[in-house]
């Protein structure tokens, strides 16, 4: 018996869990759209929002059934959501005027407002604001990211003088680079060879002064206990500092399809909450407490290795399943990306299309709760508690979920990229937990490090050695350049996918 249109809609409106999903559907669509339309509508950035809360009113007044009220909601969240994004494009980098003048400029003042970030070059990165030109009429000028060659480790907070021959970003002559550039906020770059001047040293809050303590504490014990490379490795895991990797070694991973290995991602953080369930429950910690402090140990984590999309998403996603836990609900891994991505989305709408980051790490999530537990379906029955089919069900469904992403960005999916995760993921976690034992016992004392820096060094050995070999005995990839119309198509084909497998799914619960 089909339902009809009427009986959906009520039992939609009588679920919560259901109405959240349509509602976060709704807002998730509108922006969407927006990311497709991406025009600045000048006049009008209250108007879509001012619609939706007329709709959302005239229904809620009315005495409409849940039905109407519903749609009327849903038709809002949509409306809330595309005004959202045209309303993100007009403040941001890419619709600011033009900033050629500045390459007449050669003598700056700004501020540090970012963590300043170490290369394999040599050069310290970090972004300035309040820049004014100290040579020109003295006006304001927008962002800038800086690259100094100097011993120095500059402050956030802290105001420089600086003299450089600069570049706009438009300029640079690298599309995805200047991408990340301008959703970043950054108009334009400089390459300092003289030491910058300290006119001043500023104070941020608290909190963010505690964060960056506790980062460059943890980069001085690393690179005490650790030799290179496996000190820029392991602070790739920890903090997400991967500019001192040596470029072989990084290529190497990048051609095994193995890049996402090297910094901190989602993986990471539900590797961190895993660890620190087992060690507290070990120490005998309540249950109730100890997911609180793994909750404060997430936010934590999430603020030390930076805002990157998918440390951020694990991070609400860590902590919506440590809510349910509290709450003694169950978790839905589908609701809580839905909700990771809500929320993101809400914050910075751009990240949507300019993100490739972003895009990848939902995408392989997607996969994870989509596609893998359908694919796992495929298998007989008594392979399915093996943790090798688990493994291999959860690394395909991830691969295919991001491969038209992958073949659009980078246009390369390396053969023995499958293979090469099945062999080094499950090193990475304990790499992680001797790595952090060790980077925290070095602080005390480097001869107690020693034992469990010997373990972690000798893991990390392991992984890089199956990344080079597996590239070395199958060095193919597909080379495959696509465009947005193909994307398209191989999403519906993976939705096809995703509903076949999941009647598959369906019909052997009901055979059961």
């Amino acid at each position: 018996m089909r339902l009809r249109p009427k009986m959906t809609l009520d039992r939609l409106s009588r679920s919560p869990s259901r109405v959240f999903l349509v509602l976060t559907g709704s807002f998730l669509f509108g922006v969407a759209l927006g990311a497709l339309w991406e025009r600045p509508v000048g006049g009008l950035s209250g108007l879509p929002a001012a619609i939706a809360v007329g709709v959302l009113l005239a229904a809620a007044l009315s005495r409409a059934g849940r039905r109407a009220v519903l749609v009327a909601a849903a038709l809002a969240c949509a409306t809330v959501g595309f005004w959202r994004c045209l309303s993100a494009l007009e403040s941001s980098a890419y619709v600011q005027p033009e900033v050629s003048a500045v390459v007449d400029i050669r003598n700056f003042e700004g501020t540090v407002v970012t963590e300043p970030q170490f290369r394999s070059d040599g050069l310290v990165s970090f972004d300035v604001d309040q820049v004014v030109a100290c040579d020109g009429d003295g006006s304001v000028l927008p962002r800038a990211r800086l690259y100094v060659r100097s011993p120095l480790r500059y402050l956030r907070g802290d105001r420089l003088a600086w003299e450089c021959r600069p570049r706009v970003v438009s300029e640079l002559g690298r599309s995805g680079f200047d991408d990340r550039l301008l959703l970043d906020g950054v108009r334009w770059t400089c390459s300092v060879y003289r030491l910058p001047e300290v006119l001043s040293s500023g104070h941020s809050a608290a909190w963010s002064e505690a964060l960056s303590g506790l980062r460059r504490a943890v980069v001085r014990s690393v690179e005490r206990v650790f030799p290179e490379p496996e000190s820029s490795f392991l602070l790739g895991l920890l903090v997400g500092i991967r500019d001192g990797l040596p470029s072989e070694l990084a290529d190497g991973f990048r051609d095994a399809g193995l890049s996402h290995v090297l910094a901190v991602s989602g993986y990471n953080v539900a590797q961190l909450i895993s660890v620190g369930v087992l060690l507290l429950g070990l120490m005998l910690v309540p249950r109730r407490r100890s997911v609180t402090v793994m909750a404060a140990a997430v936010l934590v984590f999430a603020g030390l290795v930076g805002g990157d999309a998918s440390v951020v998403r694990a991070a609400i996603m860590g902590c919506v399943g440590i809510l349910a836990t509290l709450q003694r609900r169950r978790y839905s891994g589908v609701r809580s990306l839905l909700a990771a991505a809500a929320l993101m989305l809400a914050l910075n709408p751009l990240v949507l299309r300019h993100d490739v980051g972003f895009q990848l790490s939902f995408a392989a999530v997607w996969g994870l709760h989509g596609l893998a537990p359908h694919l796992l379906n495929l298998l007989p029955v008594g392979w399915r508690r093996n943790w090798l089919a688990r493994t291999a069900s959860e690394t395909t469904a991830a691969t295919l979920a991001t491969l038209p992403i992958v073949l659009k960005a980078f246009g390369r999916l390396p053969a023995v990229g499958l293979l090469a995760n099945l062999a080094v993921l499950p090193i990475i976690p304990w790499a992680m937990l001797f790595g952090t034992l060790a980077a925290t016992v070095g602080t005390v004392s480097l001869p107690l490090a020693l034992v469990p820096g010997v373990v972690a060094a000798w893991l990390m050995r392991t992984a890089e050695w199956l990344a080079i070999t597996s590239l070395a005995v199958c060095p193919y990839a597909l080379e495959l350049e696509v465009g947005p119309t193909v994307v398209v198509l191989l999403y519906l084909w993976l939705a096809l996918l995703w509903f076949a497998l999941r009647g598959r799914s369906e019909r052997l619960c009901r055979e059961r």
